[in-house]
């Protein structure tokens, strides 16, 4: 049973550092919007803003994209390179790859 307390006061501590710093840095960006006189609502009721939010929803649904084809694609590689490996061992090529045979004693 105090193990499980332990755990829970253990979870609430990291679950409160993480609350503190998501509001340190919410303060932070507020405190520069305030310094540079922004008033971030009034500049996202312009008309461009719509078309700001757009395109950057856009970009970030493109890199997603980008970064899952990355993802496929290297998964895919490390099969093809596995299934090379295992072609040459099992024609009885070197460790290297380049076709040459192995040193045996």
């Amino acid at each position: 049973m105090t193990d499980d307390l332990e755990t829970l006061e253990r979870e609430h501590v990291e679950q409160l550092a993480r609350a503190h710093a998501a509001l340190a840095a919410a303060q932070d960006r507020s405190y520069w919007l305030d310094r540079w006189g922004i008033d971030l609502n009034a500049q996202m009721r312009k008309p461009g803003a719509r078309r700001l939010r757009a395109l950057l929803r856009w970009l970030r649904e493109l890199q997603r994209g980008k970064l899952a084809i990355q993802r496929y694609a290297q998964a895919r590689l490390g099969d093809l390179r596995a299934s090379a490996a295992e072609d040459d061992i099992a024609a009885g090529s070197g460790a290297a790859g380049d076709g040459s045979p192995t040193a045996r004693s």
